[in-house]
């Protein structure tokens, strides 16, 4: 009987945990590297989050990593380029590929920004 309980413990907990939306880190795409200092730039973002990582993308973007999303600003918050939209892989392809990534909020969509056609995903955390 214990080793039944255990196990079906085990088992309500690892499904709670799935259901559960827990805030966490935040990506957000700002501007191009070669436009602006992609740190000075994250820094000065947003008031009452925390910046854990300030980077240059492959596609020279700067993309700022924040403790929690934005207090201010559009709806979802975070946002990350999944890579550059072809023929092969365009609208669908991307927003499956953001799905795959962020399945309760996740959504993709091909845009033209910072001179690319970029597959931008944004969610919520």
């Amino acid at each position: 009987m214990s080793n039944f309980f255990f196990f079906f413990a085990l088992l309500v907990i690892v499904f709670a945990v799935q259901f559960i939306q827990i805030d966490g880190e935040c990506t957000k795409v700002l501007s191009k590297c070669e436009t602006s200092d992609c740190n000075d730039t994250c820094n000065s973002y947003a008031e009452g989050v925390r910046v854990l990582n300030a980077s240059c993308s492959s596609l020279n973007l700067c993309t700022c990593t924040f403790d929690r999303p934005p207090p201010e600003g559009p709806t979802p918050p975070c946002d990350v380029v999944l890579g550059v939209c072809t023929d092969s892989c365009n609208n669908e392809c991307c927003n499956n590929k953001c799905k795959s990534s962020f399945p309760n909020t996740g959504s993709g969509a091909c845009i033209l920004a910072f001179d690319r056609d970029l597959c931008m995903c944004t969610y919520n955390r």
